[in-house]
């Protein structure tokens, strides 16, 4: 069952505050929006941003400044860790199909 209150699909945001927690977002366009987040609770698929801000609270304001900590002023590079090959070798993680052995 999902969490989330209300889910908008291919929908056109102009010059809004948007409030992305609780909520789910697929192939929407945001348009000079206010987009706020706070505990992160939210998904965003195949969605666009042009000429919005950004407002980070709460829990994702202190994730933000941790994260500055380790970034400084580079870029940031968001690694998705069930990207196949992203620590450079194929890796195989247990499951709970899996049986593991020690010898």
């Amino acid at each position: 069952m999902s969490t989330f209150h209300t889910r908008y699909k291919n929908k056109k945001f102009v010059k809004e505050r948007i409030e992305l927690d609780g909520h789910s977002y697929q192939h929407c366009e945001f348009e000079g929006c206010l987009v706020v987040l706070e505990k992160g609770e939210t998904e965003l698929e195949s969605c666009t941003f042009k000429d919005c801000r950004l407002m980070l609270l709460g829990q994702a304001l202190r994730i933000a400044k941790i994260l500055k900590i380790f970034i400084g002023e580079k870029p940031l590079r968001v690694l998705d860790f069930a990207e196949p090959g992203i620590f450079g070798e194929k890796r195989t993680f247990a499951t709970e199909d899996t049986e593991i052995t020690e010898k």
